[in-house]
């Protein structure tokens, strides 16, 4: 008997072993509430539903195969997530809940419950392989369960999770419905007149919905789930058309949530520091008690595999804007359960989100910072904005004044020198380059003097610049110089040049030309774009030059000509203060690496380049004696005299009280939180 052919008529991938041993250990679980195969294929259940297609030689085998396994459902629950192939697993964002996870949730339900009567509907519209479902009823009780559904895109996980329900319900099938579909498809039909639906509204949804990449998604299936959301109302919460697929989804969670029930979701941290998640965070503060968010404190996820960094937020539906707990997690899950659900909360940091300022709303990760940092950088931020020293960049700065730079495609060509390339003389009006075996001169009038990548000016804020790329405006070859054609010609067959002349075809030797038109990437004033908060390598943040000169995408360019304000603002972000708030607020992109993108900037508070007094003068004499300084590791510095009297200095033009003690205070917190995170 060829099992591969069982599998393919069942519709189950992969097509192994293990999937068939998955199957046959579900069906076990099955048949024990239905009492043979036969009158189970008259269920409305997955992948039962294809049994049909067997014939009676194949259906024997599996009776067959059912008695021999010992494979229980809970071990299916958790290997049929490891046996999809990776490339469904990072469409469908098969990533499932640990098991912290589903212990918290049904522990919070457990509460939740015991002062509530009645049954209820509980839901799960991304359902996976339905541990958190089953743990969650396990706890409470199937008396408590009125009905219970989910959905699932493949087959052999919903299979499994319709086995684990109809297990931890005691075979109440007419209450248990699992779907093999697309969540995007099914929950519009729930309240469509137009369409049938086996779904109804949910008291409590607990859910780990795809965090897949938008652009792993097809273009079609991303039009029709925009356009599927903003037909269920949902449309001025999406901020741009690239959003966030968690976020879609927890719109879809809130469509189908009764009033007054119960969220209870695994988000990837980043729904809450990025630009796609600002619709969603806008609509939690409308409709919901944001009861809790919950961090893990001993790894940074909460699903199986994933590397992001995730949070569990706990809401009602309904809105009586009550502070909202902070809370990290540890082995203590019974305890938070019970603080979650009673006044107890207020035993955990709270923060109220409908009252966050301006700076803060930009990252709700920084609420689980150690609170004494937080409340010092709020401090410093509220003075100065009172003070009129600190006002919010886009207003301080404009809303057009830093823009990323230049993204080159096929660097070794675009970069000069390079690594096949040295620059051997450098004139006003042109530079002669060796390579491997000629020599070649290149006009200056197609060569932009450039920052390439931030390693390479770590250790002094004045960058000495020593690398130029290529701007070929939208000509003919023929057209160019003689020599820069050779270089053209060698770019080309040498491959260097390749990821440019697959992006942008005949003309690919312009795509550099035609965003330094559009961007006008030049400036005195550069800004890494990530960093890593450990500054192992890095002795400054900023990079500073006299001359104006442009930089590649690894930078954001400031775009201000006047020196004076230039300097002052390379103060600011070389300051500890500053530091302190990218640690605070910036986008982590791992344990240690950060970011801010554009629009952070423009929401940060910002020194006001516009005061004239004399700390501005005292500002630029301590940034001007170390412009040119080879600075250690940054972390290293802090107590160093010209640190200290930077950070003094800037402390003063904001106008703090008592600057010293601010200074040696940020300086201790900082160096705590360092000792913790190395």
């Amino acid at each position: 008997m060829r099992i591969s052919d069982i599998l393919k008529k069942l519709d189950i991938e992969p097509i192994n072993e293990e999937s068939f041993q998955i199957l046959v250990a579900s069906l076990k679980t099955i048949l024990k509430y239905a009492g043979d195969i036969e009158s189970l294929m008259e269920w409305d259940a997955p992948v039962i539903t294809n049994f049909n297609k067997l014939n009676s030689d194949e259906i024997k085998f599996i009776k067959s195969e059912v008695q021999k396994t010992n494979l229980s459902i809970r071990e299916c629950q958790t290997r049929v997530q490891k046996i999809v192939p990776q490339e469904k697993r990072k469409k469908f964002a098969v990533y499932y809940t640990i098991k912290q996870g589903t212990n918290l949730m049904a522990s919070i339900v457990e509460e939740y419950l015991s002062s509530r009567d009645g049954k209820i509907v509980l839901a799960d519209p991304f359902l996976g392989s339905g541990s958190t479902l089953t743990t969650t009823i396990e706890r409470v009780g199937a008396e408590r369960i009125e009905k219970v559904w989910g959905i699932e895109p493949l087959p052999l996980p919903a299979l499994v999770a319709y086995a684990s329900l109809i297990h931890s319900m005691n075979g109440k099938k007419d209450a248990i419905t699992v779907i093999v579909g697309d969540a995007f498809e099914e929950i519009p039909k729930v309240s469509s007149p137009f369409m049938q639906s086996k779904l109804s509204k949910a008291d409590i949804i607990l859910t780990n919905p795809p965090f897949t990449r938008w652009k792993y998604l097809e273009r079609n299936y991303r039009e029709n789930i925009l356009s599927v959301v903003e037909r269920l109302g949902y449309k001025k919460y999406i901020t741009r058309r690239e959003v966030s697929l968690q976020t879609l989804s927890m719109f879809l969670c809130d469509h189908i949530l009764n009033s007054g029930g119960l969220l209870i979701s695994v988000l990837p941290a980043s729904t809450f520091y990025t630009i796609y998640g600002k619709g969603y965070k806008s609509l939690l503060r409308e409709r919901y008690d944001i009861i809790a968010m919950i961090e893990c404190r001993s790894r940074a996820s909460f699903s199986e595999d994933s590397g992001f960094k995730e949070i569990i937020i706990v809401a009602i539906k309904g809105s009586n804007k009550r502070p909202t707990a902070i809370i990290g997690l540890d082995n203590n899950i019974e305890e938070v359960a019970k603080d979650i659900t009673s006044s107890n909360i207020m035993h955990h940091d709270t923060v109220d989100l409908h009252s966050l300022p301006r700076f803060l709303d930009i990252n709700w990760l920084a609420l689980f910072e150690e609170n004494r940092v937080r409340d010092l950088i709020i401090h410093i931020f509220n003075q100065g904005l009172k003070n009129g020293t600190l006002g919010y960049w886009s207003e301080i700065l404009g809303k057009d004044s830093i823009v990323r730079g230049v993204e080159i495609y096929g660097p070794e060509f675009f970069f000069i020198p390079n690594r096949y390339w040295n620059i051997i003389e450098e004139q006003d009006n042109f530079i002669k380059m060796r390579g491997k075996d000629r020599e070649l001169i290149i006009n200056r009038d197609f060569l932009v003097r450039t920052l390439r990548k931030p390693s390479l000016y770590s250790h002094k804020i004045e960058a000495d610049v020593r690398t130029f790329m290529l701007s070929i405006p939208q000509v003919e070859i023929e057209d160019l110089p003689h020599d820069l054609r050779e270089y053209i010609r060698w770019g080309s067959d040498s491959g260097t040049a390749k990821p440019a002349m697959d992006a942008y075809g005949r003309f690919w030797y312009s795509h550099v030309h035609r965003q330094i038109k559009t961007k006008e990437p030049f400036g005195h004033v550069f800004i890494p774009d990530k960093v890593d908060l450990l500054f192992k390598n890095r002795g400054v943040f900023a990079n500073y030059t006299k001359e104006r000169v442009a930089a590649s995408k690894n930078f954001y360019i400031v775009k201000d000509e006047d020196e004076a304000r230039t300097k002052i603002l390379i103060g600011w972000l070389s300051s500890t203060i500053f530091i302190s708030v990218l640690v605070l607020l910036g986008r982590k992109i791992s344990e240690t690496w950060t970011r801010f993108l554009e629009n952070d900037y423009l929401e940060l508070p910002v020194i006001n380049l516009n005061k004239e007094d004399e700390t501005m003068s005292e500002v630029i004499g301590k940034v001007d004696r170390i412009l040119t300084k080879h600075l250690p590791p940054l972390w290293e510095q802090l107590g160093e005299e010209y640190r200290y009297e930077l950070d003094l200095a800037i402390a003063r033009f904001i106008g703090l009280e008592n600057p010293e003690r601010v200074v040696e205070n940020l300086y201790q917190l900082l160096s705590n939180r360092l000792y913790k995170i190395q």
